[in-house]
């Protein structure tokens, strides 16, 4: 046994990866040191009734070598409240940092961004409060987070939340902001705390069977599980906030993003790797292939170019996303089969692409269209349009009617057709293009930084952890 953790490959190749995850002391001290030049510059500025602190995963114990980036906190005096924060906070903060590179940026109220010696240390205002309970903001918690972390993750716990956090990072699943609906710095040291170690995690996501409750320390006497599955119905998972035990500290993960986080679980204790931690790299010669296997497949790729407006990152991605699944839906009304779809956002450009993956689309191709069983009142309406369009109809042995029909337009016409007839998203400003050829696509967009990462793996139909498995076989 080590750190409580039985000996095995996967506790192995976990240690492996520890060794290059875990952050020297020469850069903790660096960061620390950091700290205070922005904590003494903020203080010059923020003085009475304000307090200025470190919190995070540094504060935590629980900071990824190389990825040391900073959480000051501004804590404002409740009675300035909300509406001082959006008049004077940024304007404050810019002028006590001086000199430093800084960008302004939007959550629930604007922060900025600080830049200096290779840290990026996010500058943020929240309302100094006595309970969790009376937070106002996510902001406002994140003392109470901290705080609580300190207490109860053990020392030799603080490992395995690196490791849980850089095997979430590795499959795709970290980060509660809305382009990856995953899991947050403090559900993994939530899971951790309440489980028990990193292996230990992996075991029971393993066994998870949505939707998932888990019940932290400090949190079982104040919630039950039946109580927290009745308040939060509709979760995925459901981690009653030990500090404030009405809030989901899960609600932003996703059903697919936990979904990935169990298959991902399930495969690596079955089979571990070191890609589950560290997926590689996607060369050109990996993303031909892709190209190749997509082709392969005889599906049909649409992808839609958006011009966007400036806004808040969680807003355009909520914007860019609900545009997608109406094109999805609509598409798939119009009888283009749709196997799924995903999304793309280039910051540096400000330029989007939704990406669809068809059976077809061919609109002479006949489809096949499932209809409503014979003994209910709208098979009437089935069969008057399958009429109506020269068609026919049957029943199958178990009483439900189906007909052949086709399209009633070609693909890039349904496209335009929903994006004319739909009011865009204050924040889409149009579309630039229609692409129906990736490598069209890859002429004429470069997309920044990890987005033929990003193709590639759409294209292969493969996350990315798993992409070499893929190629190696083909070759």
């Amino acid at each position: 046994m080590e750190n409580g953790l039985p000996s095995s490959d996967a506790w192995k190749i976990a240690l492996e990866i520890l060794e290059r995850i875990r952050p020297s002391e020469e850069e903790i001290r660096k960061a620390h040191r950091i700290y205070d030049l922005i904590r003494e510059r903020l203080s010059e500025v923020f003085r009475d009734g304000f307090s200025i602190d470190l919190y995070g995963s540094i504060a935590k114990g629980t900071a990824i070598s190389g990825d040391l980036d900073l959480d000051v906190f501004v804590l404002i005096p409740r009675e300035l409240g909300r509406k001082w924060i959006r008049d004077n906070f940024v304007r404050l903060a810019r002028k006590a940092l001086g000199d430093i590179e800084v960008e302004e940026r939007y959550a629930e109220h604007p922060y900025l961004r600080a830049r200096i010696e290779g840290f990026e240390a996010d500058i943020v205002p929240a309302i100094k409060i006595e309970k969790a309970s009376e937070a106002l903001t996510a902001a406002d918690r994140t003392p109470f987070h901290t705080e609580y972390v300190r207490k109860m993750l053990r020392e030799d716990l603080k490992d395995h939340v690196r490791l849980l956090k850089k095997f979430m990072k590795g499959v795709e699943v970290y980060g509660a902001e809305i382009k990856v609906g995953g899991f947050s710095g403090y559900v993994a040291e939530l899971l951790i705390i309440s489980y028990g170690g990193f292996l230990e995690v992996l075991e029971r996501a393993s066994r998870w069977r949505p939707p998932v409750v888990v019940i932290p320390p400090g949190a079982e006497d104040k919630i039950s599980v039946d109580d927290a599955r009745r308040l939060f119905k509709g979760s995925a998972l459901i981690i009653p906030d030990p500090v404030d035990v009405r809030r989901n500290a899960g609600a932003a993960v996703t059903i697919k993003s936990l979904s990935s986080f169990i298959l991902a679980s399930k495969l690596y204790l079955e089979k571990p790797g070191r890609f589950f931690f560290e997926p590689p790299e996607i060369s050109e010669t990996r993303l031909k292939t892709a190209i190749s296997k997509q082709r392969e497949r005889g599906s049909c790729i649409v992808a839609i170019q958006l011009k966007l407006g400036q806004n808040a990152p969680d807003n355009i991605w909520g914007e860019v996303k609900s545009l997608s699944r109406r094109i999805y839906n609509i598409l798939s009304s119009e009888n283009y089969p749709v196997l799924r779809r995903d999304e793309y956002w280039d910051e540096a450009s400000n330029k989007a692409l939704i990406i669809l993956e068809l059976l077809s689309c061919n609109p002479e191709e006949p489809i096949h269209v499932e209809g409503p069983p014979a003994n209910v009142d709208n098979s009437i309406e089935f069969i008057e349009k399958q009429l109506s369009m020269g068609e026919g109809f049957w029943i199958d042995d178990h009483g439900r009617l189906h007909g052949v029909r086709k399209r009633n337009r070609s693909v890039i016409d349904a496209i335009e057709r929903i994006i004319i007839a739909s009011q865009l998203p204050r924040d889409i400003v149009g579309v630039d293009r229609i692409y129906l050829d990736p490598e069209e696509i890859l002429k004429t967009w470069e997309g920044g930084k990890g987005f033929k990462e990003w193709l590639a793996c759409f294209l292969a139909s493969l996350p990315r952890y798993l992409i070499d498995l893929q190629t190696s076989r083909s070759d």
